[in-house]
């Protein structure tokens, strides 16, 4: 049996399982598993077989494994990530008691009861808003971040220099500060927004500016996307006050705004396209073919370049024990194929799974990918249910999903902030205080409120 027909029959299994278990909608679970497949199913056989035989760089990540059938080791890597992913869901739900009726319930009660929010949550989104409004434009004015987004976005530089740019001086010398406009202050930037939408702040033009300070920092980062994102994560943050429903035609509104808004911003920051079919051109390419080009890269240098790290090129502890960093995967395998230092190759997170620990490493991460994003989906949806809290959650996990679909897993835990999601949930809907328990004979215990 070829490994393209493999693939081709965990694609269609995996379709099957995505449309009757999991449900087009925008869960977490749902949306990881639906862009894994939108990304890395049809548009990966057709880079493989026929996009990518096309171009020279196809036949330079290919000459440097040219007696490793590196094509028919990413079939099956791929086949048995997405199998691994709907398993991982399936696993979550089973060791949850969690059944198919009771996610149907959860996603019934959120598209029919309002949004809950109560006025010590608001006074503290408020709070929020204020203190990261200050954090946010203390740094922007020390580092004098206004004219590089100035410069970055309305000057003619070419490609090559704007990406230089962003090297040198992209983000904040402060390491935190690139953190915190990572996960935690798009997660408060949502709370306000919605707080807003639901007319229960009081301080509603701090609330605004404060969001207007994060698309700041975030444009500071000198990147298209984080931008981008985060403003369409605003659009799905308003859907997500109604319903996680999915229809067809608020998909293809999705599809739309977000084609049109990286179109945008690809015209500002790219000036040497030149017309609306470049933007379009470059943007199929940018989606669709360079996570899986990049993704033959590791196949390719990885082991017969590489040899596998084996967690050494992953891990901060190793790294600190061994008395220093390791120079990062994703250097190594830009170096090979483009022969030049400091190039980087960033790719879906099986890749840095199969660097670090080979076929093991493919399974094991993708069946943790699959149960821990619905494992958030349980905690946020079904216990939880409709919340300024738990919205602002979903948002700030499917910012991580995007992580985690160009990265690292680790980085998509840390950086993309999904291990973070249930305590900024948790922190924000619930003060904890001591009272009496009348039906314990006066005895006190620990209850949330808010």
């Amino acid at each position: 049996m070829s490994t393209s027909l493999v693939f081709a029959m965990a694609v269609t299994l995996s379709v099957g399982f995505y449309i009757w278990k999991v449900g087009i909608n925008l869960t977490l679970s749902s949306v990881f598993l639906g862009l894994m497949l939108a990304l890395h199913g049809p548009m990966y056989l057709y880079y493989t077989r026929v996009w990518g035989p096309q171009t020279k760089f196809f036949e330079t990540i290919m000459s440097a494994a040219p007696y490793n059938d590196a094509i028919g080791a990413l079939d099956l890597s791929l086949a048995i990530s997405i199998v691994c992913i709907t398993l991982g869901i399936g696993l979550a739900d089973f060791a949850l008691g969690i059944s198919y009726q009771q996610i149907q319930a959860a996603l019934h009660s959120w598209r029919t009861r309002p949004v809950r929010i109560s006025e010590g949550v608001a006074r503290r989104v408020e709070v929020i808003s204020i203190i990261g409004l200050l954090i946010i434009i203390a740094v922007v004015v020390f580092e004098n971040n206004i004219p590089k987004i100035v410069v970055y976005f309305i000057s003619d530089a070419s490609e090559v220099a704007k990406i230089a740019m962003r090297r040198e001086s992209g983000g904040s010398r402060f390491y935190l500060f690139n953190l915190l406009v990572s996960n935690v202050l798009p997660f408060c930037a949502f709370c306000c927004f919605i707080a807003i939408r639901q007319r229960s702040m009081k301080l509603r033009a701090i609330a605004c500016a404060f969001i207007i300070a994060v698309m700041v920092a975030k444009a500071s980062t000198l990147s298209k996307a984080p931008l981008a994102i985060f403003i369409l994560q605003l659009l799905v943050v308003e859907h997500l006050r109604k319903s996680l429903d999915l229809p067809l035609g608020m998909a293809i509104r999705f599809i739309l705004f977000g084609v049109l808004l990286f179109g945008a911003m690809v015209l500002i920051a790219i000036r040497e396209l030149h017309s609306v079919g470049d933007a379009l051109d470059f943007l199929f390419y940018r989606m669709f073919m360079i996570p899986n080009e990049s993704l033959l890269e590791y196949y390719t240098a990885i082991p017969s370049v590489i040899p596998y790290g084996w967690g050494s090129k992953s891990s901060w502890l190793i790294s600190f024990l061994a008395g220093g960093p390791s120079e990062p995967t994703y250097l190594l395998v830009g170096a090979i194929h483009r022969g030049v230092e400091g190039s980087t190759s960033t790719a879906v997170f099986i890749a840095d799974a199969w660097a670090d620990f080979s076929w093991i490493g493919v399974l094991l991460f993708s069946l943790f990918a699959g149960f821990f994003l619905r494992l958030l989906d349980i905690e946020l949806i079904v216990k939880r249910g409709k919340t300024v809290a738990t919205i602002a959650g979903l948002a700030l996990g499917h910012y991580g999903i995007f992580v985690m679909l160009s990265t690292a897993l680790q980085t998509a835990m840390m950086t993309g902030g999904l291990i973070l999601i249930v305590p900024l949930v948790v922190a924000l809907s619930s003060s904890l205080k001591w009272v009496p328990d009348n039906n314990n004979g006066g005895r006190e215990q620990l209850v949330t409120n808010g």
